[in-house]
C-alpha cells in the first residue's frame, strides 16, 4: 500500500503528527483501501509519511481502541476483520443509543434546526457520488441528534460507523435503490419529530438503522 497516496487524499499535515497519521490511516480503512487482514507495518509508514515511529505507534492504539486494528505482541498490527455477528451486534447498539438520544434531542429541536435537515435531505437527492451520499448522510444523523448534546453517545456512534461502514459503503450510499428508500426513511424521521411525535419517530429511526443488516455482503460470515 501506497501510503503517501493515503496521506494526498487527507491533505497536509495540520496539528499534531500523530493525529495526522490516525487520520490517513482510518481514512484508508474506511474507505477499503487498507483492507481488513491487512499488515500494517510501522517501518514502512513512518517511510512513506517520513515521520518518526512514535506517532505511527500511538496513531495505531488510538486505532485499536476504535477496534479498528489489532495490535498483536511482537507481530506488529492488523486490520481488524469483523464477523457478521459482530457486526449486526454493533447495529443493535447503534440503533438503541440513536433512539435515546432522539427522544432527548426532539424536545429541543428548532424550526432552524427542521430546515437544515430537509435542506440535507434534498442534497440528497441530487448527491453525485458515493463519497458525497455518505457525508450527507452522517449530516443527516448528527443533526438529528444534535439538541441532546450528548457527547459519549457521539463518540461511541462515531466509532460504530467507522466499523460499520468500512463493510456496507458500497452496498448502502452506491445503490441507488438504498440511497431512495433512505431518503425517504429520513423524511417519514424528520415529520414526526416536527409533530412532536417522539415514539413515532424512535420506531422509524430504530427501524432505518437495523435494516442495514440486509446489506451487509453475504460474503461475511
Amino acid at each position: 500500500m501506497d501510503y503517501a497516496i493515503l496521506a494526498d487524499a487527507v491533505g497536509p499535515r495540520v496539528g499534531a503528527t500523530q493525529e495526522w497519521v490516525f487520520h490517513i490511516l482510518r481514512e484508508g480503512i474506511i474507505s477499503g483501501k487498507l483492507e481488513s487482514g491487512v499488515q500494517l507495518k510501522q517501518d514502512e509508514i513512518s517511510a512513506a509519511l517520513n515521520v518518526s515511529h512514535i506517532p505511527v505507534r500511538e496513531a495505531l492504539r488510538q486505532l485499536e481502541a476504535q477496534g479498528l486494528v489489532r495490535i498483536h505482541p511482537n507481530r506488529g498490527a492488523s486490520v481488524t476483520k469483523l464477523s457478521r455477528a459482530t457486526l449486526e451486534d454493533m447495529m443493535d447498539v447503534r440503533a438503541s443509543i440513536a433512539c435515546s438520544v432522539l427522544t432527548s434531542s426532539i424536545p429541543l429541536m428548532t424550526a432552524e434546526d427542521f430546515t437544515a435537515l430537509e435542506a440535507i435531505i434534498e442534497k440528497q437527492r441530487n448527491a453525485s457520488d458515493l463519497f458525497e451520499s455518505e457525508k450527507l448522510n452522517y449530516d443527516f444523523h448528527d443533526l438529528l441528534l444534535k439538541r441532546a448534546d450528548n457527547s459519549i453517545a457521539t463518540l461511541l456512534m462515531e466509532i460504530i460507523h467507522a466499523n460499520i461502514d468500512r463493510y456496507l459503503r458500497k452496498s448502502f450510499y452506491g445503490a441507488d435503490a438504498s440511497r431512495d428508500n433512505s431518503i425517504m426513511e429520513h423524511e417519514a424521521i424528520v415529520a414526526a419529530c416536527k409533530q412532536g411525535d417522539a415514539d413515532t419517530a424512535e420506531k422509524l429511526l430504530r427501524k432505518h438503522i437495523l435494516d442495514a443488516k440486509s446489506r451487509i455482503p453475504a460474503e461475511i460470515r
